[in-house]
């Protein structure tokens, strides 16, 4: 064999990827970006559908404990990479220099984790409470040892803003998962249903992610990339830690105070609540943050793309909330059924939390994409340390709506602030840049909720309610930002028949 590690270790696939090597990085971005918003939408639906039907199959305590079981997978799981998927995809240096590195300590790590995430899963379950989520977090436990195995060619899709084949792996994710995850929990599976069916699903999904990539690499080694592999992954493998302890933290010390059908009704309300960030996810990870590391050396560019990646979260995630939570009572009972209804207040609160923290997202991914893993990790590190005693304060005297107020206030008076803090000290971009570009996105969607509110009433039957309210505050919505809308979106995406200063707009944005 070849004697350089990296040569000996890849094995050549011909695909259609060199012609986009050869694209400019703004039609790169604008391709995956499309990709990204309409695989996002499709699944955000499909998802709902699909969490709508077992809502009616299963109890709120089965979703209870697997809330339990998910949230001890996601924070172990946010160790199992080390960090080493965003090396692949966000840094300057080669995948021929370093995926067959990334590859072994993926591996050699997710195995390792997930081997004691099962050995401990018993003992997990009774520190949290609830014996019943043993099973499990005993079966997520693979996920966590398949993760190494999927890392790098996720990653390079990621990197080569390769959208389409990142949707098609959903899709057969999804496709595979879910019809299993119905049929389990038709015949009594609970909660384990939900655990055997991720399990399958990526699967899946990783088998589409290996044969989509333009390269296959096989685990090696060089020891000349280790130490800065570790010295980027460590932070942030440390700052995800914090970051899906303090997502899951809520489910984590619930679990200790409350019976499993209360965990279960708050996160049917955390999921609800969460639609806009699910939305953006996928393009600001997938599309965003690369496009923010080219030009991160450009600090006029850079300012200019933050900004403008505010006003796209803006105008995505704001309406979505307020939505949420002019129709939330609807929302529930329409989608999820009756048995559902104390999760009405607390998703009025939580719809709150989401459109905040879809900012707080775009900004973990800033200095991710400029390299400021410390930075973001002391912020997070402050953030679970005042969340924690906020929200068990907020659920000894108000409840479920006292833990969705905890959210709430900590994201906006510590890691809201925290971020912009951040974010001018590495880039020079400030609240002077972001809040033009805002303020019409938040006057449009305020107006857009109490709309749907108003309009909700007029009606009776709940799902009528939904859909009057849904129709009056869109219409208000597009009345209101749909200029700004049509600037985000390529010529051939603006029809006709829409307003001219629509498509004047379309123009202007196109051109700047």
């Amino acid at each position: 064999m070849a004697a350089d590690p990296t040569r000996s270790s890849a094995v050549s696939v011909e695909t259609a990827s060199n012609e986009s090597s050869g694209r400019s990085l703004a039609a790169q971005v604008g391709h995956g970006a499309m990709w990204a918003v309409a695989a996002n939408i499709v699944m955000r639906f499909a998802n709902i559908a699909v969490t709508a039907l077992l809502a009616r199959l299963l109890s709120p305590a089965d979703f209870g404990i697997f809330a339990i079981a998910l949230a001890v997978y996601l924070v172990v799981a946010s160790l199992a990479e080390l960090g080493m998927g965003s090396a692949v995809a966000r840094a300057a240096r080669e995948p021929e220099d370093i995926a067959p590195t990334v590859a072994s300590i993926s591996i050699l790590v997710g195995t390792g984790v997930g081997l004691l995430m099962a050995a401990f899963a018993p003992a997990l379950a009774n520190l949290l409470g609830h014996p019943d989520a043993a099973g499990p977090i005993r079966i997520l436990s693979i996920c966590v040892a398949l993760t190494g195995f999927f890392t790098v060619p996720a990653a390079q899709l990621v990197r080569e803003f390769r959208q389409g084949r990142i949707f098609l792996a959903t899709i057969v994710s999804f496709l595979v998962a879910n019809p299993i995850l119905i049929v389990l929990a038709l015949h009594g599976g609970g909660a384990e249903a939900f655990a055997w069916s991720r399990v399958i699903g990526q699967i899946a999904g990783g088998v589409v992610f290996w044969f989509s990539t333009s390269r296959r690499y096989l685990p090696g080694w060089r020891s000349d990339q280790v130490k800065w592999l570790l010295m980027f992954g460590l932070p942030l493998s440390l700052a995800n830690l914090v970051n899906w302890s303090l997502l899951n933290a809520d489910y984590l010390i619930l679990s200790r105070l409350l019976d499993a059908t209360q965990v279960g009704v708050y996160m049917i309300a955390f999921n609800a609540a969460g639609w806009s960030t699910a939305l953006l996810g996928s393009v600001l990870n997938s599309v965003v943050v690369p496009a923010l590391g080219r030009v991160s050396d450009d600090p006029t560019q850079l300012r200019r793309a933050i900004a403008r990646a505010c006003r796209l979260v803006a105008l995505v995630s704001l309406p979505i909330a307020a939505l949420c939570v002019g129709l939330s009572e609807p929302i529930i009972r329409t989608i999820f059924g009756s048995k559902w209804i104390e999760a009405i207040p607390v998703l009025s609160v939580l719809a709150v939390y989401g459109a905040i923290y879809a900012f707080t997202l775009l900004f973990v991914n800033v200095l991710v994409a400029t390299g400021q893993t410390t930075r973001l990790l002391l912020i997070q590190l402050g953030w679970v340390v005042v969340l924690v005693p906020t929200m068990v304060f907020g659920l000894l005297h108000w409840g479920l709506e006292g833990v969705a107020w905890a959210h709430v206030v900590t994201i906006s008076l510590v890691a809201l602030p925290g971020y912009l803090f951040a974010i001018r000290r590495s880039t020079g971009s400030g609240l002077q840049d972001m809040i033009p570009l805002v303020l019409r996105p938040i006057s449009a969607a305020v107006l857009a909720g109490g709309a749907a509110w108003l309009a909700s009433f007029l009606v009776g039957p709940e799902m009528l309610r939904l859909l009057v309210g849904g129709v009056a505050g869109g219409a208000v919505y597009l009345a209101l930002a749909g200029g700004l809308i049509a600037q985000q979106l390529p010529a051939r995406f603006v029809p006709g028949w829409v307003p001219a200063r629509w498509r004047a707009a379309q123009a202007a944005g196109e051109a700047s």
